[in-house]
């Protein structure tokens, strides 16, 4: 088993750059940390790009609104949006869990360490 000082040697992958400012810092805080083979870092890239989708559907939804009429028929229907959304939520809870991802760490005050919130 690596000590701490092993673990800081290797040099980790920076974040894609397709992700979000936000998924790059989930990305920057748990890799390396929790997330750690290369398997586990495809996968939680693929996460992140996920909560990137339901992020970039939530503002969407809030625009056009959770219904829409249809053009054909003139009845109000559910945004297609909300369906994109709500799967693009449910790859990222199940990668988070399949991962077993900590949420209850945070950054340390002084930044050189992490300490659980709860």
């Amino acid at each position: 088993m690596k000590s701490g000082s092993e673990r800081e040697e290797y040099e980790w992958p920076e974040p894609p750059n397709l992700l979000s400012e936000k998924a790059k810092r989930l990305y920057n805080f748990y890799v390396g940390r929790t997330v750690r083979t290369p398997g586990q870092i495809v996968l939680f890239t693929r996460g992140l790009e996920s909560l990137d989708v339901v992020d970039k559907c939530e503002k969407l939804l809030q625009e056009q609104g959770l219904s829409l009429t249809s053009k054909r028929s003139g009845l109000l229907r559910q945004n297609p949006l909300f369906n994109v959304q709500r799967e693009a939520n449910a790859i990222f809870v199940k990668v988070w869990k399949q991962l077993r991802i900590d949420i209850n760490l945070q950054p340390t005050q002084d930044g050189f360490g992490y300490e659980e919130i709860i």
